[in-house]
């Protein structure tokens, strides 16, 4: 037997052991009419859990490419799997179209947690791929007077089905997704001796999930299980990990569930945060700004907070307490995307970007936002247009010669180690 017909075994052995908790099978495609024909560009397959209700949106189609989707039965699905070629071309129907799907057989099945935002699941699944030739998507505006206005196709597919092509340029053909809808982490908050850890389940009973938890921070290492009454459990480990390995277990089949994994090094996952608790805050904001601590009343202008970044970076890292005025009064801050403004913010003023970490909190029932910098690894770090920024006790300024000298000098010694 061929490895693309085992891997078809496989797929739809998975299917019908989870066939109890799978409902319809959403196909989302993007296609594009070449000669006449409507060619697959790439196509997601998604098993919906049986009690969420989809309904299928709207087809979006321009001149010679279209978006499209539909809701379809696992059997319908298996039959699907069933007929694809080794090799060769295999052409399917969806929402009244005849798509021709090119396939260079089936690929193994690769795992990813809920956190991933590759292929936008949200659960622990495995992935299979038949893949295509690499195919183009139109480079040109999708432009039509009733549909939604697109730069070019790449941007459609990664907006509506959730698939940089840029980024993964190896999704081309049929991408098909195999969550596991028994639990998922859904927050794992890190504190200064502990950790908790929130789960949402759906097929699996709470008390049937065991978490299995391994830390570390330098040469203390933390190994335990986190058992779960409720939606959130909690583990003391006695220190603030560097890194850390997750995973849920099910007591009754011993199958993963889900898993998450962090290193200091990484920008943190999806649905990782770092706590600090309450009484330390209030004590950063007491003690007032210094080398570490800047008090911010809002975003304010994009540059000033661009300063405050890099002088951070520059210096030993340090926090950003947003919703504080400069008398150290707690003033809070109205609903916004922080996360975005932020984001865009140190992405068009920041030269080398610098990494951070953004922790909403709430103080005397008023929100703030933390915004933790992390000492930079490749200073000098640099404000656009107007410079290297450094911190001096409370306060951000252009560095001086002999400390860019410094920068500088510290960076051939690594390359030099290196």
């Amino acid at each position: 037997m061929s490895y693309h017909k085992k891997l078809i075994e496989e797929i739809i052995q998975k299917i019908n052991k989870r066939k109890s908790t799978y409902g319809s099978v959403l196909v989302k495609s993007a296609i594009k009419k070449h000669e006449g024909i409507w060619e697959n560009v790439v196509t997601k397959i998604l098993p919906l859990y049986f009690s969420d209700a989809y309904s299928p949106k709207k087809k979006l189609e321009y001149a010679n490419f279209a978006i499209v989707e539909s809701a379809i039965t696992t059997d319908h699905l298996i039959e699907t799997i069933e007929k694809l070629p080794e090799k060769g071309t295999a052409t399917f129907s969806l929402e009244g179209y005849e798509i021709q799907v090119e396939g260079e057989g089936l690929q193994n099945g690769y795992k990813y947690d809920s956190g991933v935002e590759y292929l936008d699941v949200g659960w622990f699944f495995e992935k299979y791929q038949y893949r295509s030739p690499n195919r183009s998507y139109p480079s040109d505006p999708l432009i039509s007077p009733s549909l939604p206005l697109f730069p070019d196709g790449g941007t459609a597919i990664e907006k509506l089905l959730g698939i940089d092509l840029q980024r993964y340029s190896d999704s081309y053909g049929i991408v098909i997704c195999l969550p596991d809808y028994g639990a998922k982490i859904e927050e794992v908050n890190i504190g200064s001796r502990e950790i908790k850890v929130k789960v949402q389940t759906k097929a699996e009973d709470i008390k049937n999930i065991v978490g299995k938890l391994y830390c570390r921070r330098g040469d203390e290492i933390k190994q335990e299980d986190i058992e779960f009454a409720n939606e959130t459990g909690i583990v003391a480990v006695g220190f603030k990990p560097d890194s850390f390995l997750l995973a849920l277990i099910s007591k009754v089949s011993g199958e993963i569930l889900d898993m998450r994994r962090f290193y200091s090094s990484w920008e943190l996952p999806r649905g990782v945060v770092f706590d600090i608790p309450e009484y330390e805050i209030l004590e950063l904001i007491r003690r007032g700004e210094s080398e570490s601590v800047e008090f911010k009343k809002d975003i304010g202008k994009p540059e000033k907070l661009a300063e405050t970044v890099v002088a951070f970076a520059n210096s030993k890292g340090g926090v950003v307490i947003l919703g504080v005025d400069d008398h150290a009064n707690i003033v809070g801050l109205p609903e916004r995307d922080y996360e975005g403004i932020t984001s865009n913010i140190l992405r068009s003023h920041c030269e080398l970007q610098v990494k951070y970490r953004l922790n909403k909190r709430q103080l005397e029932e008023k929100s703030i936002i933390l915004l933790h910098i992390e000492e930079g690894k490749n200073k000098p770090y640099t404000v656009t247009g107007k410079g290297v920024y450094v911190r001096a006790g409370a306060t951000d300024r252009i560095a001086t010669r002999y400390e860019l000298d410094e920068f500088y000098k510290e960076q051939r010694s690594v390359w030099r180690a290196f």
